[in-house]
């Protein structure tokens, strides 16, 4: 005869905690994958109707429009939008949290410049579309650029020689400027390794400003399948020094090291690390 199983108060607590975090990353996922298909459809609509060249007849342009808003049931204004948003993205942004409600208040940023910086904090800061909108409106991009003159940021050499370059699996974030990183060797060989990241020093996790650190680095990588890892050297304690990169859209290893965010140098714009 079977034995029963009683859960304990503790057990069914956990249980149901487990279950919730569960659903509630199941709806999150669920949310992007909608999300990243809806702005990959208006992408891809804005590339088909601008094979048309529509625009360099405006009257007749137009026209059309209207008549497809009227078979599609959307307004010709969205259908505008697709078409910019097609001009202005030379591919369908992948990888993001952010929605086609984003890009729209994206999209209007003449300076593409200005644009991916907006871009990029709305990504780093989870900002909503009322939260972005806000930012933009109160020229948030004009007054870093205008306290950046005043007070320049140490900048690091960002490395280009593309030699001991790796992908890298992200198996725990230590501290603000350590990482355990399963990397990937070639020749289905991979190390588990404890980098150190080049140039930069955070505080330690007792310290002002060491959970900060922590909690950027953790919170950034969380959102990558991978990251891409430039080694140089062993440093005086034995430890691997590297360069972090890494991107929220998908690029290919190549792309994500040559354009990728670098982290190491984010750290220092953000003051969550000081250049030694």
């Amino acid at each position: 005869m079977k034995k029963k199983t009683t859960l304990t108060s503790a057990r069914y607590t956990k249980l149901l905690k487990d279950v919730r975090r569960i659903i509630e990353e199941g709806k999150a996922r669920a949310t992007r994958a909608a999300n990243e298909e809806l702005i990959l459809a208006y992408w891809q609509v804005g590339e088909r109707i601008s094979v048309e060249k529509l625009t360099e007849n405006a009257g007749y342009g137009d026209a059309i429009l209207e008549d497809l808003s009227e078979e599609i049931g959307i307004d010709s204004s969205t259908l505008k939008r697709c078409i910019y948003f097609f001009q202005t993205y030379n591919r369908a942004p992948s990888g993001t949290n952010l929605s086609w409600s984003h890009y729209r208040e994206l999209l209007p940023l003449k300076d593409d410049t200005q644009r991916q910086w907006y871009e990029d904090l709305a990504e780093d800061e989870g900002l909503n579309v009322a939260q972005l909108t806000k930012v933009i409106k109160e020229d948030r991009y004009g007054q870093s650029q205008s306290g950046s003159k005043k007070s320049q940021k140490p900048t690091l050499r960002r490395p280009t020689e593309p030699t001991y370059v790796y992908k890298a699996i992200v198996e725990r974030v230590i501290d603000g400027d350590t990482l355990l990183l399963r990397i990937d060797l070639g020749f289905q060989v991979s190390k588990e390794q404890r980098v150190r990241l080049a140039g930069i020093d955070t505080p330690a996790m007792d310290e002002p400003g060491g959970k900060e650190a922590y909690t950027y680095v953790l919170n950034q990588l969380a959102k990558v399948d991978f990251v891409m890892i430039k080694t140089n050297k062993i440093d005086i304690y034995g430890r691997y020094v590297g360069d972090i990169f890494y991107s929220f859209k998908g690029s290919s290893k190549a792309e994500i090291f040559a354009k990728g965010r670098y982290l190491n140098q984010e750290l220092v714009e953000k003051g969550l690390a000081r250049v030694f």
